[in-house]
């Protein structure tokens, strides 16, 4: 009878987690029809996780199109995670958007926003006029050696060679998780000089809306893994942006120049 008892509850148990987890709930429009069983959303915020774009599972034969909001409930158990109980609540004609950002070009001003340090100290670009700075994006757990490390490494290199003012900034595309802590390890991993390189976080939403005026294009592939484009700009004294470097393979001694200049 016991055996029957603890059998039962431990049924119970596993039904009651895994509904614990169905019961997570997103809202967003779909960007990308189903394919391969996968779709492409950009959901609002939910379960600690910022409003961004990520490809989720769904059952087979479901049928949706680009532009359709729904509401589904998550299940975080697959990779990528799962939607069950999809209902489409309206069309992109018939609810708000994801809004077109404003894409900033060479010669604009780079745009103002709050961001917070590695120190946890808020930092807005608009002090760092007066100095030449280069500005990219990247997150502290980007695995890929070839992309976000490798941008690292090279600002290290930029950081020992400069000879004149200026400044480093990298920014967070999984502000999240990466809060100042975080970044504080990530610096003092490469070397980071605080008074001249900056390591960047914020508002989740601040943050990446800002990464989106840079033509900075991410999707989350699971809870830690983000796919992003690569782009450096160099900011001139003024803080208009002088130039776009748009892949990851840049020479430092070719950024070292523009910024001296």
């Amino acid at each position: 009878m016991r055996r029957h008892v603890a059998v039962a509850a431990a049924i119970v148990a596993t039904l009651w987690a895994a509904t614990a987890v169905a019961a997570e709930h997103l809202s967003g429009i779909v960007l990308m029809a189903p394919s391969a069983g996968e779709i492409v959303i950009h959901h609002d915020p939910f379960g600690g996780m910022p409003a961004m774009t990520m490809t989720y599972r769904v059952p087979a034969q479901t049928r949706l199109q680009p532009g359709d909001r729904i509401s589904a409930d998550v299940d975080r158990s697959s990779e990528p995670w799962s939607l069950r109980g999809i209902h489409v609540l309206g069309s992109q004609s018939e609810t708000s958007a994801v809004p077109e950002p404003a894409i900033v070009r060479v010669g604009d001003r780079v745009p103002d926003a709050l961001f917070i340090d590695q120190h946890a100290r808020p930092l807005s670009l608009r002090t760092l006029r007066g100095v030449p700075f280069a500005i990219t994006f990247i997150y502290t757990r980007c695995t890929d050696r070839t992309m976000c490390p490798l941008v690292s490494a090279k600002f290290r290199v930029l950081q020992q060679r400069l000879t004149v003012p200026a400044a480093l900034v990298e920014i967070s595309l999984d502000p999240a998780y990466d809060r100042p802590p975080i970044l504080a390890r990530y610096a003092a991993a490469f070397g980071a000089d605080a008074a001249r390189w900056h390591l960047l976080t914020g508002e989740p939403r601040t943050v990446l809306d800002f990464a989106a005026r840079f033509g900075i294009l991410e999707e989350a592939r699971g809870p830690v893994k983000i796919v992003h484009s690569e782009r450096l700009a160099i900011v001139d004294r003024n803080g208009r942006i002088a130039r776009f470097i748009d892949n990851a393979a840049w020479s430092p001694n070719d950024v070292l120049r523009a910024l001296e200049r």
